[in-house]
């Protein structure tokens, strides 16, 4: 048996899959996911993987087939630590390239539960097919993997930012980030355990006086970073962990 509270298993490889891929105390790995582990990984049978479905929980498992489909078997079933007390939304204006991966990569890092892309005034919504929603959803995981999280963060589809203002409103305390506030910092702003927050952050060339004003008439919060002008992708990952700090 893997001893909990030991270092090693923070040091194992991890895979979410599909609850189905879970039966008793048997583990089957989608043939993807068996490549991965046999060429990539180079895993032998008696190693040990850790296994999420996406429900908070998660499996030591040991590996006992290594082939064409890798299988094993529970040793050990226990509650991921490293999700946040605290649910971040956060509603990135939409941006250019390859920005809103790297916003993604990094924000599921520091612990953000959903991403919602907005099309803001100064945005220019970009054609996002099939293929570039797969490989959305691809980073999120692998982050996730990687940073030991027990939940895969969602990714929505973009959305109006007056819709993205009324969702925020309905489900909780929110803040918006703005290049010309010069008195609040998000920094210093009191954050409670176990509620939920939307966080909004400007495209390239940031929200206008408007969106900004709409914010604080649903309730809203309007922050500054500093009086540095950072880029779009800092300041979602800064803001991100401003908030998320020590949850």
């Amino acid at each position: 048996m893997v001893d909990p509270g030991s270092t090693t298993c923070v040091m194992l490889h991890r895979f979410f899959l599909s609850p189905e891929c879970l039966e008793n105390r048997e583990v089957y790995f989608p043939r993807e996911v068996s490549h991965h582990i046999r060429r990539v990984l180079r895993q032998r049978a008696g190693d040990l993987v850790v296994v999420l479905d996406g429900s908070g929980q998660e499996w030591v498992v040991r590996l006992e087939a290594v082939g064409r489909e890798v299988g094993g078997v529970v040793v050990e079933m226990r509650e991921n630590q490293a999700e946040p007390d605290i649910a971040v939304t956060l509603y990135q204006g939409l941006v250019k390239g390859v920005k809103l991966e790297t916003i993604l990569q990094k924000c599921t890092e520091l612990g953000v539960t959903r991403f919602v892309p907005v099309i803001t005034t100064r945005s220019v919504p970009p054609e996002i097919g099939e293929g570039r929603w797969k490989r959305f959803f691809a980073i999120v995981r692998e982050a996730a993997e990687q940073c030991g999280r027990g939940r895969i963060p969602t990714v929505e589809e973009p959305v109006q930012f007056a819709q993205a203002v009324q969702s925020a409103r309905e489900e909780g305390p929110m803040i918006l980030l703005w290049e010309e506030e010069r008195e609040t910092s998000i920094g210093r702003m009191p954050r409670g355990d176990g509620v939920s927050i939307g966080l909004f952050v400007g495209p390239e060339g940031g929200f206008t006086r408007e969106e900004a004003t709409a914010v604080e008439a649903a309730g809203g919060r309007v922050a500054t970073l500093g009086p540095r002008m950072l880029r779009a992708e800092t300041a979602a990952i800064v803001g991100s962990a401003l908030i998320l700090a020590d949850h």
